[in-house]
């Protein structure tokens, strides 16, 4: 037998619409509930919730943890253009990157057989980038190592530039000195790379024999000082040298002679002067390692120029 279709739509909503008055006759909407109830439905919902001293019984969530900030890059290393001469003041214009990268560029240079331009990095590092004491004795020690597989900068003679290494003392002193002072004249102009001629003078005092109590006097000091090539030329200050042995004379004039390039370069130019007292290597090795071909320029350039009104010494 088939039920009508209209008769099975109002039975489907006669259920759905008792089932509902049934269950919701007695419910009261618009009410709020009592405080009594709300604690009620509190307590039920805390007595549900796992307790806190069982963490495997609560939900972990990890923390979100920062990701570290990426290195900043490394300066591209500029070789410069290899295919041209380079020039004594070759990498300056880099040297505000600071010494790390011109000690790497140095080694890149030398690495390709750049010896010429290596030599010249280095010498960067020292007299122009203001490196610390490793990176200074780094760069020092390149620089030996490299000058003597090169030629000087200055092959022509007729562009050197002259000066003169000037000492005083009395003329006992003067018959040993001579030949000591030739030979650091000799150091300086082979330590400048061919873009100096040094030569020695060498100005003489009567000898005191003895003092009143009938001693022998003290070792007569060495006065010491760089100039020009005449009498109007500029001039180094003039320090004093006492050496107490024949023996320790050359070394204690080499190490005069370092201090008066080092004032000199420290007051009259843009470059690192070269280091000197307790942290300073062996006199030699300050002429060869410390002080660069530009600086050797430099010197000269400044003895050479007309002296200032200032400058009273002869």
């Amino acid at each position: 037998m088939r039920v009508p279709i209209p008769w099975v739509l109002l039975l489907a909503i006669a259920v759905i619409g008792g089932g509902w008055w049934i269950g919701s006759r007695q419910a009261d909407f618009l009410t709020p509930p009592s405080e009594a109830k709300l604690a009620l439905i509190r307590q039920r919902v805390e007595a549900a919730t796992p307790p806190v001293d069982h963490p495997e019984d609560t939900v972990t969530v990890p923390a979100v943890v920062a990701a570290p900030a990426p290195p900043p890059p490394k300066p591209v290393i500029e070789l410069g253009d290899l295919s041209r001469p380079p020039t004594l003041q070759e990498y300056a214009e880099v040297a505000s990157k600071g010494a790390a990268y011109l000690i790497e560029v140095a080694g890149l240079l030398e690495a390709t057989r750049e010896n010429q331009r290596a030599l010249l990095a280095w010498e960067r590092v020292l007299d122009t980038a203001q490196p610390d004491a490793p990176q200074t004795q780094q760069a020092s020690a390149a620089i030996l190592r490299l000058r003597p597989t090169l030629p000087d900068w200055n092959k022509d003679r007729a562009t050197t530039l002259t000066i003169i290494l000037h000492a005083g003392t009395n003329e006992k002193t003067a018959r040993s000195l001579t030949p000591v002072l030739e030979d650091i004249a000799r150091d300086l102009q082979h330590a400048s790379a061919g873009i100096l001629k040094v030569t020695a003078m060498l100005t003489t005092t009567p000898t005191v024999t003895a003092t009143k109590r009938g001693h022998a006097p003290p070792p007569a000091p060495v006065t010491l000082w760089l100039t020009g090539p005449t009498k109007k030329s500029s001039t180094t200050a003039v320090l004093t040298s006492t050496a107490d042995s024949p023996k320790a004379l050359r070394e204690d004039l080499l190490k005069t002679v370092c201090l008066i390039i080092h004032d000199q370069l420290a007051h009259a130019t843009v470059h690192t002067p070269p280091t000197t007292g307790a942290n300073a290597t062996h006199p030699f090795n300050t002429l060869r390692g410390r002080i660069t071909r530009a600086c050797w320029q430099e010197l000269g350039t400044q003895l050479n120029r007309p002296r200032a009104k200032k400058d009273k010494h002869e």
